[in-house]
């Protein structure tokens, strides 16, 4: 679609990116959502979005649709699929607008594909209630656990820091070695309350 030239000093854009997963597998497709708003108010439906990898090569390329962003004023948006690079490591890629000559960076993860399977349950020290929303990391996993204190999380076989966080609860950490898949077990304290100064 053949769009009007546009002066980049009056026709400023900035570009969001969100729902940007990490980490990736290697090789396999991957989505993110981008988002443009024109300071001169454009109507930027079918206005080209790029991907461009870390080497400047255009890995994915798409026109922003018609409708807005609910609840944004003038942030059109489309989402992207493109490939994840075969390398394992931390990748820095670039989303580019012809339209006001933005660009915008992201940064993602990349793993090997998984081979396990680790299911946290997540519990109350005392109680040994479950606890849902409470925050897990091992490595650069992340994930929450759910309303029965579960977080399943599927990789590839290796050494791991397992962190558990959740507010009002003593931070939980421990080495976890991934040899096969199972179910681990983690219990937290709830943290103590400050002690109150006493006052005359």
């Amino acid at each position: 679609m053949a769009h009007e030239n546009v002066d980049a000093e009056q026709h400023k854009t900035s570009l969001a990116v969100w729902d940007v997963a990490s980490p990736l597998v290697i090789g396999r497709s991957a989505k993110i959502k981008v988002g443009a708003k024109c300071s001169a108010g454009c109507q930027l439906t079918g206005h080209e979005i790029e991907i461009h990898d870390q080497t400047g090569i255009t890995v994915a390329r798409a026109g922003l649709g018609a409708g807005l962003w609910a609840g944004t004023s003038g942030l059109y948006w489309v989402e992207l699929e493109f490939l994840a690079p075969p390398a394992a490591g931390t990748h820095t890629w670039a989303v580019t607008s012809v339209h006001g000559d933005a660009f915008s960076n992201f940064t993602f993860i990349t793993v090997p594909p998984p081979d396990r399977t680790l299911t946290i349950r997540v519990r109350e020290k005392r109680t040994r209630a479950p606890l849902a929303d409470a925050e897990v990391r091992l490595g650069v996993y992340r994930a929450s656990s759910d309303n029965q204190g579960l977080v399943k999380i599927e990789l590839p076989k290796g050494s791991y820091t397992l962190s558990v966080w959740k507010v009002g609860y003593e931070h939980f950490s421990r080495a976890l070695d991934v040899s096969y898949s199972r179910t681990v077990d983690v219990a937290i304290d709830v943290k103590p309350e400050p002690a109150q100064p006493y006052w005359m």
